[in-house]
């Protein structure tokens, strides 16, 4: 019996590939997932998968791509209702720590850290700064201009952006590469970031706040009242 394959626009096959490489990779991990995994879950033959992606890794920095992309055009669609700098700069903070930290590319990579991929977790960090950088540069010039921000040295101020972000994201995962789980440490250490972005960028004090999103917020709630174990 010959199986007939239905043929796809190239976009939407990779659009699959990739959906069905990221459930994989936060079900089973990053380490345990396949090619043969990703292409049974689809339904297409393996040259399929290498048609559109050299190998596993690529299509897991096309996955933070698509995250990195939908962030920039959020913060882009600030640029269309002539937000103010520090809107802008309050929205990139929130949308660029949850991009990082929560939802699917967070606990991607969460896995990632649990796998000890260090050097690939580097690479995925680099490339989302590169992506990001741009639009951060493009919202500091404008808080120069409205007198919000007083950046001197743009490209060094950057370089110590993503420094203070990266401490935040290390500080936020406990030894055991686990989120925070007492959310009282948590909020003292985005105080702390927050604190650190606002002296760096020249911005008044309580201008910038990093807040958990709802749903952390109510799994930090439902865990303070769950039963502790007895030992």
């Amino acid at each position: 019996m010959i199986i007939s394959r239905v043929s796809k626009e190239p976009e939407v096959r990779q659009a699959e590939l990739m959906d069905a490489a990221e459930e994989l990779f936060i079900s089973a991990g990053y380490q345990q997932t396949t090619v043969s995994m990703i292409v049974k879950k689809v339904g297409v033959a393996q040259g399929t998968f290498y048609y559109h992606f050299a190998s596993k890794e690529v299509i897991l920095e096309a996955i933070f791509d698509r995250y990195i992309r939908k962030m920039i055009l959020e913060v882009h669609s600030a640029y269309a209702r002539q937000n103010t700098a520090l809107e802008k700069l309050q929205l990139f903070f929130k949308l660029f720590y949850k991009l990082c930290y929560y939802d699917e590319s967070g606990l991607i990579a969460k896995i990632l850290y649990k796998e000890k991929q260090g050097q690939l977790i580097n690479k995925l960090w680099r490339q989302t700064l590169i992506a990001t950088t741009p639009i951060l540069r493009c919202i500091l010039e404008q808080g120069n201009r409205e007198g919000v921000t007083r950046v001197i040295h743009m490209d060094e101020t950057l370089s110590f952006f993503a420094g203070i972000m990266a401490s935040l994201l290390e500080a936020s995962s406990p030894s055991e590469f686990g989120h925070e789980a007492d959310p009282a440490v948590m909020n003292n250490k985005l105080k702390i970031a927050g604190n650190l972005i606002e002296a760096l960028l020249g911005l008044q004090a309580a201008s910038i706040q990093f807040d958990l999103p709802e749903k952390e917020q109510a799994q930090y709630a439902a865990d303070a009242l769950a039963p502790k174990a007895v030992r």
